[in-house]
């Protein structure tokens, strides 16, 4: 069952005309607010994997989920087919599942946050940044086993919550999940 979105402004989108002009100060508006995403990122992460590798991509999409600027394409209109909750204004929704967004993120280790963007109570777009995380626990400290013959053995695979419901922060959750990592301080300060 595909996730409900739930919107108090159900007007449909009108197609406008748009002269070149204008869609070029479109588009590198866009383009700009991705190289601001990962800037914003890498300068204040803790982890040396975003830090330090640049082991994070953000994504811009439109209110369907396809993709605006990126890096990989999208992922968000496959998971949106697979999510069972629904999207509403306020959410942000956190995972580390690769399962969930059909490998986007290869392993657990990379915790990706989407947050749906609405306008006038309206679905306009979607924005997301997922990253490599040093320690989600697991059998061995970096949560990158060689040895690991399951998925469960690299650490907590958290699937699809919100962190944030409506505009309310769900502080136990991320207390739980902060549990988990021998680096619970970088894991909060990167979240």
């Amino acid at each position: 069952m595909p996730a409900q979105i739930i919107q108090a402004n159900e007007t449909p989108f009108e197609k406008i005309e748009i002269d070149p002009v204008t869609l070029e100060v479109i588009e590198n508006a866009l383009r700009n607010a991705r190289i601001e995403m990962d800037a914003t990122l890498v300068r204040t992460a803790m982890s040396p994997g975003i830090r330090e590798q640049g082991d994070a991509f953000p994504l811009i999409a439109d209110h369907k989920g396809r993709m605006i600027v990126g890096q990989f394409g999208s992922y968000i209109g496959p998971f949106l087919e697979g999510y069972e909750g629904t999207v509403e204004d306020g959410d942000m929704i956190f995972l580390s599942d690769p399962y969930s967004v059909g490998g986007a993120i290869s392993h657990c280790n990379d915790w990706l946050v989407l947050l749906p963007v609405f306008k006038d109570g309206r679905l306009i777009a979607y924005t997301s940044m997922f990253g490599h995380q040093s320690d989600i626990g697991g059998m061995v400290p970096g949560s990158m086993p060689i040895h690991a013959t399951e998925i469960f053995q690299e650490g907590v695979r958290i699937p699809p919550v919100k962190i944030w419901k409506k505009g309310e922060y769900n502080e136990d959750l991320i207390k739980l999940v902060m549990h988990q990592s021998r680096m619970p301080d970088w894991c909060k300060a990167d979240l």
